[in-house]
Order: C-alpha cells, then sequence, then structure tokens
C-alpha cells in the first residue's frame, strides 16, 4: 500500500507547485479534500483494491500540497531557505516517525485508525486554508481603486477641454 501512495505523491508535486505559485488556496483546498476522503476511504476500505485507491487519492492530495507549501515558502523573500529549512524537517520528521507512530496507534487501537490519525488535522488544515481565502478575498475587494489620471494629449487648436473651456 505504499507504493501506490509514493507514485502519486510524486507524480503532483510539480503541479502543485506550479499551480500553488498563482493559486494557492484554489489549488490547496481539493488536495486537502483528496487527503481527507481518501484516508477515510482506506481506513473503511472493504479490501485490498479500494484501499489501493484511497492510497492514490491521499497521495495525490499530499503530493499538491507539499507542492503548494513549496510555492508559498517561495514568495518569502529573504526568508525562503528558512521556511524550507523548516519544511525539510517537517518531512524528515513525518518520514523518521510515522512509521513508529503508526505502529504504536496500530497496536493500541486498530490498523484502521492508523489512516485516520491525520484527518482531523486535515479537516484542521483544511479550515485554515478556507478562511484564509476567504480574508485574502475580503482584503482584495475593499482596497480603493486609484483615482483617474487626467488627460495628457495636448488639444488641438480650436478644441474645448471637457468640461467647458477653461476661465
Amino acid at each position: 500500500m505504499v507504493a501506490p501512495y509514493v507514485v502519486a505523491t510524486a507524480a503532483l508535486v510539480a503541479p502543485g507547485y506550479l499551480l500553488g505559485r498563482r493559486w494557492p488556496t484554489a489549488t490547496g483546498v481539493p488536495a486537502l479534500v483528496f487527503l481527507v476522503v481518501g484516508s477515510v476511504a482506506s481506513a473503511f476500505a472493504p479490501g485490498a483494491a479500494l484501499m489501493a485507491v484511497g492510497r492514490v487519492v491521499v497521495g495525490l492530495g499530499a503530493g499538491t500540497v507539499i507542492g503548494v507549501a513549496l510555492a508559498l515558502s517561495s514568495q518569502l523573500g529573504r526568508w525562503v531557505s528558512q521556511a524550507r529549512l523548516v519544511l525539510g524537517l517537517a518531512l524528515g520528521a513525518a518520514l523518521l516517525l510515522g512509521p513508529v507512530v503508526s505502529g504504536m496507534v496500530a497496536q493500541t487501537l486498530s490498523w484502521r485508525s492508523v489512516f485516520l490519525v491525520g484527518v482531523p488535522v486535515a479537516a484542521v488544515a483544511l479550515t485554515g486554508t478556507i478562511a484564509s481565502g476567504i480574508a485574502m478575498l475580503v482584503v482584495r475587494a475593499s482596497r480603493p481603486s486609484p483615482q483617474a489620471a487626467p488627460a495628457t494629449t495636448p488639444l488641438l487648436p480650436g478644441e474645448t477641454p471637457i468640461g467647458g473651456p477653461a476661465r
């Protein structure tokens, strides 16, 4: 069940980066929905085929989220290297601690609960992404428009300016 996840994740990092540079919220929200839906499908899958489909869906969401995170970190100006360091450390910690924590959860609860551990985290991330997208739309819509510049074309002899002759 690891191979479908890894292949799907690797396939969507680059598209997630490219789309996330221009439309981070519009790209991140469906990716987080894929994470939640795929995790729930994997947890309650009655057989291996549906579980593989669930893992592919989770991988598509994860690859896109990684791409969007990289795209957003590239917009931080002089803080890019620090942001990329934090992302790398988080991914490394997830790769190292994920199998240990999931093994402990599987032994304590059940193997199905391993797939549900990330659902609350993804739901909180989804809520935050939607809220920040709404806030950005409100801020963008509430900006006053700049005043129109006066006409700079010279008048031809015999023309009167708009609004009548100058006094």
